[in-house]
């Protein structure tokens, strides 16, 4: 089985820097012998940057936002796109730059799809925000609602955010920059100053999400040969690394009750932004695909007989091995 290839998404408004970012980082690569490939997604018909990245492995998304319009195809069209590349081609790591109107939230999202999560790792959001634009945007008397809803969208969901463009302002609009970030960046994403996307390349690419990935499989499926009378379990912990940002992915052979499946999704706690995954119902036939969100859980039934089952959760703080437990106890239990 392939390695899952460490994913880096690189956001910010127009504008920015993310190209340039983006660029330093390729340089990286090839000084140390890591081979990358790259998702550039625009939202016109052309990437006028194509020349940029010539020699590279691109995946190119255009007319439209991965964020939105063409999501349902982005996780398509990526996952096709990194299991086709051979072994010789077959990344180390994988940089996604997106729409400078892009809410990364949503990127992460389709990155933890099931069709995904096997073959990706998360690893960080990048933000660049420009510096000497920053007061600007975040103006309700120089800039649109539509605009400082995207911003507050990219700042809160990043993991490191860089200020570019330093060289254009002084030192009193940095500090009033990083005094507006404070409101709104999560309290674990460092903040650091460059220009001209210069920047400490290895700790831009240090891991800032945990993906928190557990088996638990019913014995009663005869799918497992331990000696428990309810689940075996196989679990890879991320014990050195403490992230608030998390996804759990929780493999589950067997039906599970949609009415005591439901409940337990509502007893947790708000600070969980999605759940989805696939899973088999006691009262039918068939997989299903399910969506949680907003307390609001639905099912759409999947032509496909044959799929893994998993439920998977984002969210930010959540105490794994407390989800883990009650969806044993409240789910797993039942059955």
């Amino acid at each position: 089985m392939r390695k899952r290839v460490p994913a880096y998404i690189i956001t910010g408004f127009l504008g920015s820097g993310k190209t340039t970012v983006l660029q330093k980082m390729l340089s990286y690569c090839k000084q140390n012998d890591l081979k990358a490939a790259i998702v550039v997604n625009e939202v016109g018909e052309t990437n006028v940057e194509q020349d940029l990245f010539a020699d590279e492995h691109v995946l190119e998304l255009l007319n439209g936002c991965i964020c939105c319009s063409i999501q349902t195809d982005f996780t398509k069209e990526l996952h096709s796109f990194i299991t086709s590349l051979g072994e010789e081609e077959y990344p180390d790591l994988l940089f996604i730059e997106s729409t400078g109107i892009a809410n990364p939230l949503e990127i992460i999202d389709t990155l933890t799809d099931p069709q995904l999560i096997e073959c990706l790792d998360l690893y960080s959001v990048i933000n660049i925000v420009d510096g000497s634009k920053f007061i600007e945007y975040q103006s309700i008397f120089s800039s649109s609602k539509e605009v400082r809803a995207v911003f507050e969208s990219q700042i809160t969901s990043s993991s490191i955010i860089m200020i570019n463009k330093s060289d254009l302002i002084d030192q009193k609009i940095v500090e009033k920059v990083r005094k507006n970030l404070a409101e709104f960046k999560r309290e674990d994403a460092p903040v650091i100053e460059t220009s001209y996307g210069e920047m400490n390349v290895e700790h831009l690419l240090e891991r800032r999400i945990s993906i928190h990935r557990t088996s638990l499989a019913l014995h009663k499926a005869g799918n497992c040969s331990c000696k428990d009378e309810h689940t075996c379990t196989i679990a890879d912990h991320d014990h050195h690394h403490n992230h608030s940002f998390k996804a759990i992915k929780i493999d589950v052979t067997g039906p599970i009750d949609r009415i005591t499946f439901e409940k337990w999704l509502q007893k947790l706690p708000n600070t969980l932004v999605r759940g989805k995954g696939i899973v088999r119902l006691t009262e039918t036939i068939g997989l299903f695909q399910f969506q949680y969100s907003s307390n609001q859980l639905q099912f759409t039934r999947l032509k496909a007989t044959n799929m893994d089952l998993c439920v998977i959760l984002i969210g930010i703080q959540l105490n794994v091995m407390q989800i883990e437990n009650s969806f044993y106890e409240a789910v797993l239990s039942e059955n």
